[in-house]
């Protein structure tokens, strides 16, 4: 686990966890912040801080659907907001949902983005509200980086995806590596439920020790924990999903 880079998944609303944030990562506990930009939320408070960061571009929670031609002027302007943040806070990488609905319009949209820290995040194929989601297969993803943009691996979201088509979600996700992710998602979710889920580690059927394995094997080592807060003022369950994840793979 020494190689890996763990990441503390945060939103720019979580003013109160600033501070814990920056202990955890002085005291080498998790090694950067990924940070989700929350529009209309201030970015001064993360900068006062010491701590290296990669931004995550909002989703359709927030609005954007990059697939969407009708949203394009609100979606350029999300994503420069972004931008702008990543480049305040000197970030490595910022990623973004592919959205859902065509392709053709997503990859139109993309052609007019040049940032060469993005990252397209694969998806689930089904969303929370049944929509068709994009960038569920290895394949969509290849086409929509196309050597231009760089590739996150979201495991829980393979998994989901290999759920809703019926394969085998370890070769699946194998599929996905071929591709040479600059860095992954994790989570626990249920074997038997093919829409997004954001479990506790544990709390659902995945086989850590072989997802961990996939990130030891690959390149490049930042890992997100995307699990859940219960309680928003608390970093303690990130803590506890940490230490859970780091006793499964010692076992």
């Amino acid at each position: 686990m020494k190689n890996i880079k763990f990441g503390l998944k945060l939103w720019s609303t979580d003013y109160s966890l600033i501070k814990k944030a920056e202990e955890l990562i002085k005291e080498n506990v998790f090694h950067y912040i990924e940070l989700m930009v929350i529009p209309d939320t201030k970015i001064s408070l993360f900068q006062k801080i010491k701590a290296p960061y990669i931004v995550h571009i909002p989703h359709s929670g927030f609005g954007l659907n990059i697939a969407d031609k009708e949203k394009k002027e609100f979606n350029l302007k999300t994503i420069n907001q972004s931008i702008e943040w990543a480049d305040k806070l000197n970030a490595k990488y910022l990623i973004l949902h592919p959205g859902f609905g065509e392709i053709i319009i997503t990859k139109d949209f993309l052609a007019k983005v040049n940032d060469k820290r993005i990252l397209i995040e694969n998806m689930p194929r089904n969303g929370i509200n049944d929509e068709k989601m994009l960038g569920f297969t290895p394949e969509q993803i290849k086409e929509l980086t196309e050597n231009k943009f760089g590739f996150c691996l979201d495991l829980n979201h393979a998994i989901k995806a290999a759920i809703s088509l019926k394969k085998d979600y370890k070769k699946y996700i194998k599929e996905f590596l071929k591709l040479k992710p600059a860095m992954f998602h994790i989570s626990d979710g249920n074997l038997d439920e093919e829409k997004d889920e954001h479990l506790n580690i544990g709390d659902g059927g995945y086989d850590f020790k072989f997802l961990i394995n996939c990130v030891k094997e690959n390149e490049s080592k930042y890992l997100t924990l995307e699990t859940p807060k219960d309680n928003l003022n608390s970093c303690k369950q990130d803590l506890e999903n940490l230490k859970k994840l780091k006793s499964i793979f010692n076992n």
